[in-house]
């Protein structure tokens, strides 16, 4: 597909002029196939800037429903499209914005039956879901079929972007996957999606805009992707971390496991006794102490240790010496017992352990031990 460069001249302008683009950059963007993997939150600013920049074709793959409880994120929609599929009305709107590319729409679930017959014909990969199924089974597809996968996920407040099986052409290999983030799911606990952890509706468009980013450096050839890197977004405090990812040493999964996963079990043993807690504290034994509840609750009085709360103890592993004992509190011992399953997601050989019944009943055994309240 050749450019018509008297639409191309006006429509492109402002980023023709720019040399990382020029007018080899826009027949590249004009040949490229992108498909987008969720049309909600994240996939709506994907695509909206992905049509504006003159990607030539672009796939949609969504099998839900325009809600009025989306509109306040998912900013392709309106209220006339309520109850219609997102797929179709998405393919309205980008066909308003820019009708001169191609939108393919699929409404439908990917699944290990599906999925590389919809990856095999798109140059890069969007994972725009909203669950950690999903983003294994895309992971597995992209490798299995060689494409990069350019990754988001967000939570509340908070973000993450990366691009995942990026092929290098100078150093001719491909970067990590991802399996190496996240070699097993985190527990039920942190995964929960926008409708049960709530969400402020402008984060997923700044973390879909990370990603449009992405897929735009990708296409043009321009500036560093981040393969091999996390880069980590906390929009109360506007901190950024960009976290390393390294790559792990594995076979090519098999097409017929695609997206499988497991989850990491509990065991009765990793509760660990407010007697037994109170002696090696006596002893000075060695050990790591966590407290994973929130500020305010840590700064009412505690038992000492690292503050790491639940919401943050993926993004601050860095933290935790898994090369002593970890010992995890917090209230009752509901949230230490999810902060435990999920520091095993990525460090199976450390001793890790979770307060039975929380501070409550450490101090209804031990209340002299009560650390005073943060001034």
């Amino acid at each position: 597909m050749q450019c018509n460069l008297k639409t191309d001249t006006s429509r492109y302008a402002r980023q023709i002029i720019l040399s990382e683009v020029g007018a080899q950059g826009q027949q590249r963007l004009r040949d490229s196939k992108v498909l987008v993997v969720g049309a909600g939150g994240l996939g709506c600013p994907v695509l909206l800037y992905l049509a504006g920049a003159g990607v030539g074709t672009i796939g949609i793959v969504d099998n839900d429903i325009v809600d009025v409880s989306n509109l306040h994120r998912q900013i392709l929609y309106a209220i006339a499209d309520v109850g219609d599929l997102k797929v179709l009305a998405a393919k309205r709107r980008i066909n308003q914005l820019n009708p001169d590319i191609v939108v393919h729409t699929v409404a439908t679930t990917l699944n290990p039956d599906n999925v590389l017959s919809l990856l095999a014909e798109y140059d890069i990969i969007v994972d725009a879901t909203d669950n950690f199924d999903a983003k294994y089974l895309i992971s597995d597809a992209c490798i299995e079929c060689e494409k990069p996968m350019v990754y988001a996920s967000i939570s509340q407040f908070e973000g993450q972007v990366s691009v995942f099986n990026y092929y290098n052409r100078h150093t001719q290999q491909r970067g990590p996957c991802f399996r190496d983030l996240f070699e097993t799911p985190p527990p039920p606990h942190l995964t929960r999606n926008c409708s049960e952890a709530g969400v402020l509706g402008v984060i997923p468009g700044l973390l879909g805009c990370f990603q449009a980013n992405e897929v735009l450096k990708l296409i043009l050839r321009a500036g560093a992707p981040l393969s091999g890197h996390l880069l980590s977004i906390d929009c109360l405090d506007n901190t950024f971390h960009l976290l390393n990812i390294n790559k792990k040493t594995r076979d090519r999964p098999p097409a017929k496991t695609l997206g499988a996963t497991t989850t990491l079990a509990w065991r009765d043993s990793d509760w660990l006794s407010p007697e037994t807690l109170h002696d090696w504290i006596a002893k000075q034994a060695p050990f790591q102490l966590v407290d994973v509840r929130d500020i305010d609750e840590h700064q009412q009085g505690s038992l000492g240790g690292s503050l790491i709360p639940l919401k943050d103890i993926i993004k601050r592993q860095e933290e935790l010496d898994t090369n002593r004992r970890i010992v995890f509190y917090c209230k009752s011992g509901v949230r230490s017992k999810a902060a435990l399953l999920a520091v095993r997601s990525f460090s199976q050989e450390a001793e890790l352990y979770s307060l039975e019944g929380g501070i409550e009943r450490y101090l209804a055994i031990y209340p002299d031990d009560r650390h005073p309240a943060v001034s």
